[in-house]
């Protein structure tokens, strides 16, 4: 009969934990402003970098699309054309939302548009002004701000 403890815990267990669901997000960058084939930019890695650190320690899971650097601007409003296929796989791969920022150089100014991928739905917009801060720190207390404040948007 031992095992009947063990049982009733193990089923307790199962109970308690099946209605845990952590909201998973997936992240994009897309760079503008930069040629093809000019070095990382330090800004965007920050950016990446902060999105993924405070989404993490906010208790989601995260994943992240390679970056992609554009020649042209991007669509002013919605998900751009160019981030469909990440926006695919993040779908396909049961995350429930997916985040897109788009970081303009020289500017350093960045949008961060945040969509269901249920229903494609545009959450959330957040525009980042770039260039204010006087310091690498400062910079980075001010991307973690702004991920803050997106991540408040996940329901």
């Amino acid at each position: 009969m031992p095992g009947k403890p063990l049982a009733l815990g193990l089923c307790m267990f199962v109970l308690a934990v099946s209605g845990i669901h952590a909201i998973g997000v997936s992240f994009l960058v897309l760079e503008t402003g930069l040629s093809r084939d000019s070095a990382t930019s330090l800004y965007s890695t920050m950016w990446e970098n902060g999105l993924l650190e405070v989404f993490f320690d906010s208790g989601h899971i995260v994943s992240n699309a390679s970056r992609i650097r554009l020649a042209d601007a991007v669509a002013a409003e919605g998900l751009p054309p160019e981030a469909e296929k990440d926006y695919e796989d993040a779908r396909i791969g049961g995350m429930d939302y997916f985040l897109v920022a788009i970081v303009d150089h020289p500017s350093h100014n960045v949008s961060l548009r945040l969509f269901s991928t249920r229903s494609r739905d545009l959450l959330a917009e957040k525009a980042h002004e770039g260039g204010t801060a006087v310091n690498t720190r400062e910079e980075h207390e001010s991307i973690r701000r702004t991920a803050w404040a997106m991540a408040a948007f996940l329901r």
